[in-house]
């Protein structure tokens, strides 16, 4: 293990500052040994994932290791009277990380869905063909919607819960508490940990718009890109200048996503041990139900678009299909990027499969920026899920607008690894979820994002095969 000096140095002096502060004021009696205890595994935990973590695994393998451990650590911990330096002072960085996502959320959102619409070009001239291909893709979004939703009310993989429910209900009076401590002069305590979670972070990383109750609603912020992004393109070149302007904003803003993610470990991990050391080991046999409810869904969706559509109304079989695209399915899924992965859908799409080159080449970059049926179904779940964890009745008004938020929202998500964890606040914030439910499922985000990404890059594909038949194209002779 070869640990720069500078950050040996660096995690000491965090661990000694943030558990030496929590030790003096937390206590009426400092306990040297039990700081020293909890400082030493502070600082590894810090050393592990920054210096040895981040450099010996791909992302996508640290943030199945981090969770793992993290169910670990927090059992392991809690087992021996840790449990206040897990849900306390770990779990500082599982909250710096989703108060990061939520501070992109609506920047990310705005921008995404303007540049959507701006991308189809003049919405006058854009003719049939664009047409077709918008309503296919919402059409497929749509379905995609409605598996999730059947899927999860079947299964209810977040019900029967009550031990889980009382500690989030206990977990959010304590929040509660420390947010009004400051407001009355005999205030509960409230540890230095919990103060930094609860009030210091906040108050440096917050959304720039507020879209809570006291605030603008997030369908309103999504409505004004739609029609922004569509009077900017009536005006042609006039506009160029600003689409310009909001592409380098769109630029800047997947790079901060991606700066995020490179927190994606430890706030994984310690979002984890937080789980598991205020929840209990019953929470990760409820993340399963979760998992394994998403998974199916996903597939449903995935078998109706190979071996249906693409099937009747797209006229190729699904074994072609499949083998065609498979090049694309492995990048997607080792990615999840269908934004990376538009170059090879494109090659498999025309060169494996045989879609007409002009077709293809219209249909998949639009599907790219605006078609996201497994980002649409995952949202979905994952929000009747955490509704069900906390013992909301979702009833039907509430889901048909997680039907049309997650459909809006997903031609607004940016075709990169995380982006559909940050946008999931604006389906929580439409329906009165609590945004701390992030952390219930951000853990195991990561996993199911590859699943996801390969579903999206299948329904781009499959409306390739379906568009290009509607305009006469018959698809092209391949290499066996």
């Amino acid at each position: 293990m070869n640990i720069p000096y500078k950050s040996i140095v660096g995690f000491a002096v965090l661990s000694a500052l943030i558990i030496g502060a929590g030790a003096f004021y937390d206590s009426d009696e400092f306990n040297v040994v039990g700081f020293l205890v909890d400082a030493f595994v502070f600082f590894a935990v810090l050393a592990v994932f920054f210096s040895v973590f981040l450099k010996r695994m791909g992302l996508p393998v640290q943030i199945l290791v981090a969770m793992i451990l993290g169910v670990a650590a927090g059992w392991l911990l809690t087992a021996v009277g840790k449990q206040a330096l897990v849900t306390d002072y770990i779990a500082i960085f599982g909250e710096l990380f989703i108060l990061l996502l939520k501070m992109v959320v609506v920047p990310l959102v705005f921008v995404s869905v303007l540049l959507g619409v701006a991308g189809l070009g003049d919405i006058r001239k854009v003719g049939a063909l664009g047409g077709k291909t918008i309503g296919y893709y919402l059409g497929t979004t749509g379905i995609a919607v409605i598996i999730g939703l059947l899927c999860v009310n079947l299964i209810a993989p977040g019900k029967g819960l009550e031990s889980i429910r009382g500690q989030l209900e206990e977990e959010q009076a304590a929040i509660q508490a420390a947010e009004e401590a400051g407001e009355t002069d005999e205030a509960p305590s409230v540890s230095t940990g919990m103060t930094i979670q609860k009030t210091v972070l906040p108050g440096f990383f917050q959304s720039p718009v507020r879209t809570d109750s006291n605030g603008v609603p997030i369908l309103a912020i999504i409505m004004f890109a739609l029609l922004l992004g569509a009077a900017l393109t009536a005006n042609g070149e006039k506009s160029d200048t600003a689409i310009k302007m909001f592409q380098g904003i769109d630029t800047a803003m997947v790079t901060l996503v991606f700066w995020i993610m490179t927190l994606a470990p430890i706030g994984v991990f310690a979002l984890m041990a937080k789980a598991i050391a205020t929840l209990g080991i019953d929470y990760v046999v409820q993340l399963a139900a979760y998992v394994v409810t998403v998974f199916a869904a996903l597939v449903i969706h995935f078998a109706v678009l190979v071996f249906l559509i693409a099937r009747f109304a797209g006229g190729v079989s699904p074994m072609r299909f499949l083998k065609g695209m498979a090049p694309a399915f492995e990048l997607a899924f080792s990615t999840s990027s269908s934004s990376a992965t538009l170059p090879v859908t494109i090659q498999c799409a025309t060169e494996r499969v045989g879609v007409n080159q002009g077709v293809a080449r219209f249909v998949l970059p639009i599907g790219a920026t605006i078609n996201m049926d497994g980002t649409a179904l995952y949202t979905t779940v994952a929000s009747i899920f955490v509704a069900q964890v906390y013992g909301l009745d979702m009833g039907f008004e509430q889901q048909i607008m997680i039907f049309l938020t997650a459909t809006i929202v997903s031609v607004g998500t940016a075709g990169i690894p995380g982006a559909s964890l940050a946008l999931m606040s604006v389906i929580f914030t439409a329906v009165g979820i609590p945004l701390e439910g992030i952390g219930l499922v951000a853990g195991v985000d990561r996993i199911l994002d590859m699943c996801r990404t390969t579903v999206n890059i299948t329904g781009d594909s499959v409306g390739a095969v379906v568009i290009a038949r509607s305009e006469g194209e018959a698809l092209e002779d391949v290499a066996a």
